[in-house]
């Protein structure tokens, strides 16, 4: 049941990163590359284990590239400029550095 609400938790950090990354372009990807990083902490300090933090990147991993693909009707929600690409790559950097972390 943790393992669930771990990757029901991350998809929800990345859904919301995914929807705050363009806005006001700087702040926008600051904002959802910190968030990233600080909610995958917590969910590891909440839950108590490192297992759980990689399965909330895992969540977010997912989302992000589901939201970095092509669709139905050929949109993309994260697109290849400067703010997409810094999501991509800074968000699962960050993602990774929460996750080595101790919980």
């Amino acid at each position: 049941m943790r393992a669930l609400a771990a990757l029901l938790l991350g998809s929800l950090i990345g859904i919301a990163a995914t929807l705050i990354h363009p806005t006001m372009t700087p702040f926008g990807v600051i904002l959802a590359v910190v968030a990233t990083y600080l909610s995958i902490r917590w969910i590891g300090r909440f839950f108590g284990s490192k297992r759980y933090k990689l399965i909330a990147l895992i969540g977010w991993f997912i989302v992000i590239i589901r939201a970095g693909t092509f669709g139905v009707g050929q949109e993309l929600l994260i697109q290849g400029d400067n703010a997409g690409t810094a999501l991509l790559f800074a968000g699962f950097i960050l993602g990774i550095v929460a996750v080595l972390q101790r919980a």
